[in-house]
């Protein structure tokens, strides 16, 4: 495993599961399942096949995975283009996703994920809950092949009052009705004039589909950061809403089409057709 974990350069991600104690077979797989589905949920896109999420590593005492996200290519796994966008996404779902149940209350909010991610939470952590001294950590990390050393870029920890708090809350919030019908927005519609916040904006011209750098939010819709794209038109919207402003540290208020996936009460992108205004962050650096 270490030689094939060596073969890639880049980044990836490391998650340490310590429970203190034994674990129970079925526990620790129902917990990779769940990782692997709350993957798919978000990176699957239409026309490209995501990148596969492979364990190229695996230590034991505590459980240490190391996952990088690879394409299978010519009967070979090969790095991800976008892996380091991947890594870094799904490193932060993670703990967004945790945090906003282990600390609801604390300023400023995270938002909590759906109620599907939530589900999916609670079971990558059981083999954790309810273990004294109990811990998870996830890491990205970056890994150079020339060095040989893997280096941080960013790592999380919970400890067991935090994963057990969070359990609660998840239990809590899967317990609520699901909202009405009469109160969800109409599904595919063109919402008119949202505020939209980018969360992650690459330097290339935008896309109206397949897999993109460019990320946000329109909490107007929804709280969940999804793909943004936008339609292809003479006015180069990405252009147009990027030029002037840094893209990160703005607001902008445009129409977009909302884009569902069936059965899944939350956006699975936005396709910007029209831009308003681009309305500068004056207090930003």
């Amino acid at each position: 495993m270490a030689e094939i974990a060596a073969k890639f350069d880049g980044d990836r991600i490391i998650i340490v599961l310590d429970p203190g104690q034994p674990v129970e077979l079925n526990d620790l797989s129902g917990s990779f399942a769940a990782l692997a589905r709350m993957y798919e949920r978000h990176y699957r896109n239409d026309g490209d096949e995501a990148p596969k999420l492979y364990v190229t590593k695996l230590e034991t005492g505590s459980v240490i995975m190391e996952i990088l996200p690879l394409v299978p290519l010519l009967g070979q796994a090969v790095m991800a283009m976008d892996s380091s966008i991947i890594v870094a996404d799904f490193t932060n779902r993670l703990f967004r996703g945790i945090k906003a149940f282990s600390t609801p209350g604390e300023v400023p909010k995270v938002e909590p994920p759906s109620k599907k991610d939530a589900s999916d939470i609670k079971e990558f952590t059981k083999p954790l809950l309810g273990k004294k001294g109990a811990s998870l950590g996830i890491k990205h990390a970056k890994f150079e092949k020339i060095e040989g050393e893997t280096a941080t870029v960013i790592e999380y920890k919970f400890d067991e009052n935090d994963l057990n708090r969070a359990a609660i809350n998840i239990d809590q919030a899967l317990a609520l009705p699901a909202p009405k019908q009469d109160d969800q927005q109409p599904r595919g519609a063109i919402r008119k004039e949202v505020m939209l916040f980018l969360d992650q904006a690459n330097r290339g011209p935008g896309k109206e589909k397949g897999r993109t750098g460019d990320k946000g939010v329109i909490p107007d819709i929804s709280e969940k950061v999804v793909p943004v794209y936008f339609r292809n038109s003479i006015q180069n919207l990405k252009e147009q809403m990027t030029k002037e402003v840094n893209p990160l540290t703005s607001t902008f208020v445009v129409d977009v089409h909302v884009q569902y996936l069936e059965g899944d009460e939350n956006p699975k992108g936005y396709i910007v057709t029209d831009v308003h205004q681009a309305i500068p962050d004056d207090d930003a650096e």
